[in-house]
């Protein structure tokens, strides 16, 4: 503690990160089910992590989690978050390493060249490089730990999130760096926070990281060889896929540095694609998965406007045992033309008691 009080380090927490599809306002209905449908639980997998919140919560009610995701950057946040504890990461070795990467000049490199003034400032951009740079440059003379280095890489994530010139997500830039944030007619033109110098931060780990695991693959494949109590599945809902929506995040975290095309620069990605944003494949990968399932109780969110119809849902949960559809109403936000507008959302949290 007296470590971190001497950098002065601002605390960073799981919910921190601006991500389409976060469980965040939902976790209350979320965890009032699981109470209610098997509140014997002591084991959880959840497959598609994503912004990692679910996970957090459902290990904050004392279970032993798996996580999963096939996006590095939300594996190295998850493991961040979920699995720091003193067996494999310092504090106050941490807390030296983002004091010292928050003191660093800027330093223009890759991410200057392709993503200063358009998803950074110049400045952040720069900032990116010599931050990332350096992590590599410790992790390579092994003078961190992986866990410790996955805590830097998400600490960068968050505090590039937090200045990043987007709605919210990266499949483009907002036009208007430069400007005041909004016009006269409450157009939103660019996020107030841009123009704020980059600043990393502590992120928050949950106590007794040990118990958990965070795994890096495709969802279906996990779920064949991980066996849980609970397995609770958010699958992408649409065809916009997350690698395109976070390409730039995934980048700074791999910091493979390959060539980026198109004005929304973005690298080649399709090993990175998920097929449960495919309309012609996302049935069918459900069905795999659930037919595939190792658990007690089985859980899948799904809001009304997803691709894969209820039917198939149903269908392939019923073949594993009796299913029971809870529904909360919600608000999310839409953009368009730079206004930020609400709609009404119903998200549904299918259960199934795993009998066969």
């Amino acid at each position: 503690m007296g470590a971190l009080a001497t950098a002065g380090l601002r605390p960073v927490f799981i919910q921190n990160r601006k991500f389409i599809g976060s469980k965040q306002s939902l976790l209350d209905f979320i965890l009032q089910v699981v109470a209610e449908v098997c509140p014997d639980t002591c084991s959880a997998l959840d497959p598609f992590a994503g912004s990692g919140v679910v996970a957090w919560a459902l290990a904050s009610c004392g279970m032993q989690v798996t996580a999963a995701d096939h996006l590095f950057s939300n594996y190295a946040a998850a493991r961040a978050f979920l699995t720091t504890h003193p067996g494999n990461a310092s504090q106050t070795r941490l807390a030296e390493s983002l004091a010292a990467l928050n003191r660093l000049p800027g330093c223009p490199g890759y991410a200057a060249e392709h993503y200063g003034g358009a998803y950074f400032t110049v400045e952040n951009a720069a900032r990116i490089d010599s931050i990332r740079d350096q992590i590599a440059a410790w992790a390579g003379a092994g003078e961190l730990t992986r866990q410790e280095e996955l805590v830097l890489i998400t600490s960068l994530l968050y505090a590039a999130d937090k200045v990043a010139n987007t709605c919210g997500q990266y499949d483009a830039f907002m036009k208007h760096m430069g400007h005041a944030p909004y016009r006269s007619d409450g157009t939103h033109l660019v996020d107030a926070m841009v123009y704020r110098p980059l600043e990393l931060g502590m992120p928050h780990s949950l106590p007794g990281g040990e118990r958990h695991r965070v795994i890096c693959a495709d969802a279906n494949r996990v779920v064949a060889g991980v066996e849980a109590d609970l397995l609770y599945l958010d699958p992408p809902y649409n065809t916009r896929q997350y690698v395109d929506n976070y390409h730039v995040l995934e980048n700074i975290a791999r910091w493979d540095r390959p060539p980026l095309v198109g004005k929304t620069r973005k690298f080649a990605r399709d090993q990175l694609k998920s097929r449960y944003s495919s309309r012609v494949h996302a049935g069918d990968a459900l069905q795999e998965l659930i037919a595939a399932a190792r658990c007690r109780h089985l859980l899948l969110s799904y809001n009304n406007e997803g691709i894969i119809p209820d039917e198939t849902i149903l269908a392939a949960m019923e073949r594993r045992g009796p299913v029971q559809v809870f529904s909360a109403d919600y608000p999310v936000f839409g953009h368009g033309a730079g206004r930020a507008r609400r709609r009404p959302v119903v998200e549904r949290l299918f259960y199934c008691r795993v009998i066969r």
